[in-house]
Formats: structure tokens, C-alpha cells, sequence
């Protein structure tokens, strides 16, 4: 019979991980990666919106200011009591000189104007009305306009150039006539044709094809949403004379409308007020501009399976060479100091597809958390040099047992974050 001296002299076996439990933990890792992308793509993102497709899109189409952007022209002008461009419209409707004023263009209004004082020259100005700029037509009257769009295709989305080319359609619809020559010129892009489907005095109709530029925001990258601008402005007609406002009820997406490798968000139409800084005396004209925002985000769980689960990956192969002792030290530096070039080249990869910022994206911060932990890894290999062979077995002990540990936490910071 066995004494407990004789049992305990034997030698003790670790038990090793079995390889159904091995495939059950990648299995786990897999599926929570999985629930995560999942719950990342079904948060709401932009303005007023959430995913659902080119269709769920049209029927969320609503305006960034419910007070002004969607109310009729009247209902705005109740919103905005107060404003003095408004009071100029109103002011300028008085006079009933229409045809004159539909013969007029900007030579014609520089006409009308007069020097404040002859004997100093200087800039003319209108001594009528509440704007005293030379561009200005006290005479000519306000007409408010509704402008709609329907966009048919975005291609050739490039996030790293910050580019698109759009192809839509745009109308004008409006109360009164309108001023015989509006320009509606794109102010964050350039128009490469142009074709006029309909030009009558209370409705104009336009197919263009342009270039526009965005400014990319990638602070959530992998999970970011784009937000692809189209913005005109007519900068020969001053809300003295045209006043525009989103037609909300014909602005949507074509059928079948999508953007490849993005999922539509949400729509947006909405009408800025441009006021240039004084180019001369008297500079006071506030002009329209129609702002057209189309919001897309990145499939989640492709960001995911492309960016989130190699760098795991990175991570967990650097990890495994904790549980290598020192007499196969070579093995062990093997699974972490060539990790290290592969993160270093696959987020340079990543980085090869977006501009340059000045702030870390979602993707910079889970990088330098990788870094972080195999910095910790390569640590944990490189103090067997220092101390004596005597204390192989404590740091092979906290290795294991702190280093994995500060590696999850680590890693779990910079999932979050």
C-alpha cells in the first residue's frame, strides 16, 4: 500500500488543453466577435437616421432644422422673424417692377447703384432696402423656392481622396417667377455636365454629373459613417431676390439605389445661409445654399473579419509563447518578436487606405494596444537574460499569470475605446 510520502515524491503532470476544448474557445471567440459586429451595425449613426438600406433612407429623409428646413415658405418666414434678409425680401416684393428685373444681371444692378459720397468714389451702393451691397435689387421681386433632388448613382467613392462623382437631378419649383438666369454652382465640388430637362418661369429642372469633395471623419473607423455632401449655391441672386428651401417630399434615392462596399444610413436637405467676409464697403448680401447629405457606413462585420479579428489573431499567437520554458527560449521568441513586424505591416496596410489625420482612429488606438502587449510579451522573454537561472521558474510563473491577464485587459481597452 501506497504511503502519502510515496505519492508525494511523484512527479505532477500539468494537464494539457485538449483540442475539442481548444476549438470550443476560437468557436466563443468567434461568435462574440460576431455579436459585437452585429451590435455595432444596428447603433443609429448620423444626424437624423438609421441603416436599413437605399429604401429605408427615402422614407427617413428628414430635414436638420425642423423649423425652417421642411416648413412651407411662409412657415419659414414665421420661423425666422427677425432676420434681415427676410425683412429685405419682404421690403423688395413691394415694388412691381417685374419685367424690368427679370432684363437685369449684375451689370445692371452695378447700374442702379450709387456712390455714397461722389467727391471720395469708392464702392456703390442701393440707398433702397435693407441691403446696401451693388449686387443687390431692391427693385426686383422676392421669390421663394422649392429645390428638390434625386440622386441617381454615387461613383467612384474614395475616402482617401475625400472624392465622389454623383450623378442627380435637380428642380426648382417656386411661387412666383423666377429670376431668368440661376446658376446653381457646386461650392465643395465642380459640375461635369449638365444637360436643362426644363426651364419655365416657376420650374426648372436640371440632369448634372459632378465631382464633390467631403472631409472624411474617421475618429470610429472601422465603424465610421461618411457623410457625402453636394452643395449649390447661386452667388448671382441674393436671398433679397431668391430664397431657397428643401423640398423634402421630392428629395429621396433612386430605386435600387446602393453604394458598393457601404450600406445607406440616412438622408439629410437643408438650406445654409452663406455670408461672405467683406470683399469691399458694404459687402451685406447673404446668399442661399442648398446643402444635399447622403450618409453611408461601413458594413460591420466585414470591419470586423477585417481589421479587428488579424489583430487578435497578431495578439494571440504572441500570447501562446508564454507557455514555452526557457529551454526552448528560441520557439518562445519566435510567437512574439515576428508578431511584432506583422502588426507593424498590417497596420500599415490599413493606413495605406485612409488620408492622413490628425487624431487616432478606433483602428490606431486597438493597434497600439496590440503593440502594447506584445512589448509585454517580448518582456517576458528578454528578463530571462537578466536575472540568474535560479529564478527561471518565478518568471516563468508570472509570465503566465500576470502577463495574460494585462494582455485581456489590454486588449479589451482598446476594443472599447
Amino acid at each position: 500500500m501506497e504511503t502519502r510520502d510515496e505519492r508525494a515524491g511523484e512527479p505532477r503532470f500539468r494537464r494539457r488543453i485538449d483540442k475539442v476544448e481548444l476549438l470550443g474557445l476560437v468557436v466563443l471567440v468567434l461568435v462574440v466577435l460576431f455579436a459585437f459586429a452585429n451590435k455595432v451595425g444596428a447603433q443609429p449613426s448620423g444626424a437624423k437616421g438609421v441603416g436599413g438600406g437605399a429604401a429605408a433612407a427615402a422614407a427617413k429623409l428628414a430635414p436638420a432644422d425642423p423649423k425652417t428646413a421642411g416648413a412651407k415658405p411662409a412657415e419659414a418666414e414665421e420661423a425666422k422673424a427677425g432676420d434681415p434678409r427676410d425683412a429685405a425680401g419682404e421690403a423688395a416684393a413691394v415694388g412691381d417692377k417685374q419685367e424690368a428685373g427679370d432684363k437685369e444681371d449684375p451689370v445692371e444692378q452695378l447700374k442702379t447703384a450709387v456712390l455714397a459720397d461722389p467727391s471720395k468714389g469708392g464702392v456703390p451702393v442701393h440707398k433702397e432696402g435693407l441691403f446696401r451691397s451693388p449686387f443687390a435689387a431692391p427693385n426686383k421681386p422676392h421669390v421663394h423656392a422649392r429645390v428638390g433632388l434625386l440622386l441617381e448613382t454615387v461613383e467612384e467613392f474614395d475616402i482617401k481622396k475625400g472624392a465622389f462623382t454623383a450623378h442627380f437631378y435637380l428642380s426648382l419649383t417656386s411661387d412666383k417667377p423666377m429670376p431668368p438666369k440661376i446658376d446653381l454652382k457646386p461650392t465643395n465640388g465642380k459640375i461635369e455636365e449638365r444637360d436643362l430637362l426644363a426651364d419655365l418661369p416657376t420650374f426648372k429642372m436640371w440632369k448634372i454629373t459632378g465631382t464633390f469633395h467631403i472631409q472624411p471623419d474617421l475618429h470610429s473607423y472601422p465603424f465610421d459613417t461618411q457623410e457625402l455632401d453636394i452643395e449649390l449655391e447661386d452667388d448671382s441672386n441674393g436671398q433679397d431676390i431668391l430664397t431657397l428651401h428643401p423640398d423634402v417630399d421630392h428629395t429621396f434615392l433612386d430605386a435600387g439605389f446602393n453604394v458598393p462596399g457601404w450600406d445607406t444610413s440616412f438622408l439629410r436637405a437643408r438650406i445654409l445661409t452663406h455670408y461672405y467676409p467683406d470683399r469691399f464697403d458694404n459687402d451685406d448680401l447673404y446668399y442661399s445654399r442648398f446643402m444635399f447629405t447622403l450618409g453611408v457606413k461601413r458594413f460591420a462585420t466585414s470591419a470586423v473579419f477585417t481589421v479587428f479579428v488579424p489583430a487578435l489573431v497578431i495578439v494571440l499567437i504572441s500570447l501562446s509563447g508564454l507557455w514555452f520554458p526557457r529551454n526552448e527560449l528560441e520557439v518562445r521568441s519566435n510567437a512574439t518578436t515576428p508578431m511584432l513586424a506583422a502588426a507593424v505591416l498590417f497596420h500599415f496596410a490599413l493606413m495605406q487606405e485612409l488620408p492622413a489625420t490628425a487624431y487616432l482612429s478606433r483602428a490606431d488606438k486597438l493597434m497600439m494596444g496590440v503593440y502594447g502587449c506584445l512589448f509585454l510579451h517580448m518582456v517576458s522573454s528578454w528578463i530571462w537574460f537578466v536575472f540568474d537561472e535560479s529564478r527561471t521558474e518565478l518568471i516563468f510563473r508570472w509570465a503566465k499569470y500576470i502577463c495574460a491577464p494585462v494582455t485581456l485587459i489590454v486588449m479589451a481597452i482598446a476594443i472599447v475605446l
